[in-house]
């Protein structure tokens, strides 16, 4: 049987700015999945190399609030900040629960993010 597993987080960033100043303060703290321009639109995907929720977060939240002023605009100008928490599906155990404190709710806000959950099949071994 397989257990429904937390995988990570991925910080998807929308953006009519260029990203890549942003991209160039953070360096290799965090992994680039997509970094690209689509008829004026910015896109870019990242995760780091924590693992747990909480030291995820605390890590997006280090790295996006020591961004110089002008690379902290792009980010708080940008339409689209998501936290995307990712979880593979499973068949135990019969209910998962997976929390955030208050406090890491709080500097979501901050930031301006958003909470999304996608949830994966359960992969064939």
């Amino acid at each position: 049987m397989t257990e429904i597993t937390f995988l990570n987080i991925d910080l998807d960033i929308e953006s009519n700015e260029d990203i890549t100043p942003i991209i160039d303060e953070w360096g290799d703290r965090i992994s680039v999945l997509r970094n690209e321009e689509v008829n004026g639109v910015y896109y870019g995907s990242f995760e780091t190399s924590c693992s747990g929720i909480e030291e995820i977060l605390n890590e997006y939240f280090v790295l996006i609030n020591s961004l110089t002023p002008q690379s902290r605009k792009i980010w708080d100008n940008a339409q689209r900040k998501d936290f995307d928490f990712g979880y593979e599906s499973g068949e135990q155990p019969n209910n998962f629960h997976s929390r955030v404190s208050p406090d890491l709710l709080t500097k979501l806000v901050e930031v301006g993010g958003e909470v999304v959950i996608t949830i994966y099949p359960i992969q064939p071994v």
